[in-house]
């Protein structure tokens, strides 16, 4: 009896430490959710640390690449309908001179 428990407990720890050691990558996704932006910055920190970090580890290819996407998601202050509209009174004012 001793040892179905002691077999049982070995298997759940050798379990454990191999479920925790073949843990997924985070994806893309998971790094361009706001929600994630501080572990985006930290895990860019710590992939600068290391050269050819982008190359050897897919967490840090994965936190470059959700870093360049955010670069892009830009987000004018002013409509484009209020920029045009801006723009027909401009000329409008330069015409009449």
């Amino acid at each position: 009896m001793k040892n179905t428990i002691k077999l049982a407990l070995l298997g759940a720890v050798i379990t454990g430490v191999f479920s925790a050691c073949s843990s997924e990558p985070k994806t893309v996704q998971y790094y361009e959710d706001p929600k994630n932006a501080t572990e985006l910055e930290a895990k860019i920190k710590e992939c600068d640390k290391n050269a050819n970090s982008a190359q050897t580890d897919t967490e840090c290819a994965n936190a470059y690449e959700a870093r360049y996407s955010k670069s892009f998601d830009y987000k004018p202050q002013v409509s484009t309908k209020e920029l045009m509209q801006k723009a027909r009174e401009q000329n409008k004012n330069m015409e009449l001179k």
